[in-house]
Order: C-alpha cells, then sequence, then structure tokens
C-alpha cells in the first residue's frame, strides 16, 4: 500500500465517542508484544483513570480512518502519554515521528513544562522518542509472575503490618524518597474505588489495595531492605500462587524479588522531555 504523507491529517479526538476510541485502539494494537486489546467498558475505566483529555488528544486520519493516535493525560503542568500507536498497514511511513511531533507542539501550545511515558524496552518507538527529545529516566519493572512455591521453598517470615487509610498512607509516602511513576501517583490512585492499604510498623514500607481483600495490588514501595523484608513475604502469602504490579522501579522491592528469584515479565523505560 502507497501512503503519501501529505494525504494524512491531523485532528483531536475530542468529538470521537467511546466505540469509537475501543475500535480506533484495538485496530492500532494489532500484533503488539501482548494483547492490547479492550472492551468498551475496560477502555471507559481506562480513560477515566487516566483522566486522558481527548480535545488534547492527537489521532493520524487517511480519509476518514484513524491510522495512529496519541492520548494525552494532564496533570497541572505535566502530561503523560497513555497511549500511542500506528495501524500495522500504515507503519514504516514515517506517521509516528509525525504524529508524536504534532502531540508535543500541542503541548507546548498548552504550555505543559513536561511530558513522560513508559515504552517497552524493546519497542522500536523507543528510538523515535528519543530522536524527538525524549531522555530516558530508569526502568519500571512489570511483575506477572508465580510465586506460592517460593514463598513455600524460601519459607519467607511474614512480619506484623497494619492497616491504614489512603490518606495516611500518602502522607507517609510522601515522607520518603520513594518516586513513583504516573500511574502510581498519589492522584491516578486515588481515582479507584474502596482504596485500603498496609504500612510496617516503622513506615518505611507499604502496599495499597483496591477494592475488597482480594482487590488488585496498586502500589509498593520500600525504602530500605529492612522495609522490603518486612512487607513482602505478606505480599507474596496474600497473593496465592501470583504477583502483579507494574511502574515497579529497580528498588528495594526489585532488589528482594530478584534475591529470590522473581524476575520482571516484562521492563519499560520511562521518558521524559522538558518543554520551553
Amino acid at each position: 500500500m502507497e501512503i503519501n504523507l501529505k494525504d494524512a491529517r491531523m485532528e483531536t479526538l475530542e468529538n470521537c465517542d467511546l466505540q469509537d476510541i475501543t475500535e480506533m485502539w484495538n485496530r492500532c494494537w494489532r500484533g503488539y508484544y501482548y494483547d492490547m486489546s479492550y472492551s468498551k467498558d475496560h477502555m471507559k475505566v481506562w480513560l477515566d483513570l487516566s483522566q486522558v483529555s481527548l480535545q488534547h488528544s492527537l489521532a493520524i486520519l487517511d480519509k476518514r480512518r484513524v491510522v495512529g493516535f496519541a492520548l494525552l493525560a494532564v496533570e497541572e503542568k505535566d502530561g503523560w502519554i497513555a497511549g500511542a500507536c500506528i495501524d500495522p498497514e500504515y507503519r514504516r511511513y514515517g506517521l509516528f515521528t509525525l504524529l508524536i511531533k504534532s502531540q508535543l507542539n500541542l503541548a507546548n501550545y498548552m504550555r505543559l513544562q513536561r511530558i513522560f511515558l513508559e515504552v517497552l524496552e524493546q519497542n522500536p518507538a523507543r528510538n523515535i522518542y528519543q530522536t524527538v527529545g525524549f531522555k530516558s529516566m530508569r526502568q519500571l519493572n512489570v511483575y506477572r509472575a508465580t510465586t506460592r512455591t517460593i514463598y513455600d521453598r524460601q519459607r519467607l517470615t511474614a512480619h506484623p503490618l497494619k492497616q491504614t487509610s489512603p490518606e495516611e498512607y500518602f502522607k507517609i509516602r510522601k515522607t520518603t524518597s520513594f518516586k513513583p511513576a504516573w500511574q502510581r501517583r498519589e492522584n491516578y490512585l486515588k481515582r479507584y474505588s474502596n482504596l485500603w492499604a498496609l504500612i510496617n510498623q516503622a513506615g518505611t514500607a507499604g502496599a495499597l489495595f483496591a477494592g475488597d481483600k482480594s482487590g488488585p495490588l496498586l502500589d509498593l514501595w520500600s525504602v530500605n531492605l529492612t522495609g522490603a523484608e518486612e512487607l513482602i513475604p505478606t505480599m507474596l502469602r496474600r497473593g496465592g500462587k501470583s504477583l502483579i504490579l507494574t511502574n515497579q522501579p529497580n528498588d528495594w522491592v526489585f532488589s528482594f524479588l530478584l534475591n529470590y528469584g522473581i524476575i520482571p515479565s516484562a521492563k519499560q523505560i520511562e521518558m521524559c522531555i522538558e518543554l520551553s
């Protein structure tokens, strides 16, 4: 298929409905490293959690067909690309570079100061982000790990933890050196319902959950090895056969898990660009 870049036009997504966005998302992510397909309900939750600003998010259209998009979330003077992709049939024509440059131009017009994103370590899009000015900040780890046999074999000791309110949890976390990625910022996490938290006795490690006692683990941090040793065995025992966690930096939690043979299932690079 021959594509003339002059035929491509850029529009915001503010007039797209949920059905259109879901179709666009699923089509453009075909063939990705893992399944990115969303139902309409899942897409609505994702847009609400991420607080994506559709009026500031861009799409590339070939005639009436969306062939690429960038979703932009905004928090004060910071922005976050909550997904950017090109339809597989339209790749290798320079459209992704055009899309990201256009999104940065719009962010500058909005007077944003910084744009963040995460990209899989092996994704070629990382090179394009670097070309347009994004800088690599750190590695973020994704865990989809089986842990039950490790817990049993190592006979890890669970330590007493105290349950606390989300307000107290974030108050304590603010006093530490932990630097959360975008999806683990306080405002993002507070959009989940029925939050509850655990903290170790010294207040040097904590975990945040959503829903009931079997709800998902949203946040996990420790500022030293002792805190990790006190907190994580309880997390492993509570999680049964698996540990599901995203956006975990190479911190004490990462070190503790690695020590017991729990390795990330995927690695992302957190990137940022400072805008003029």
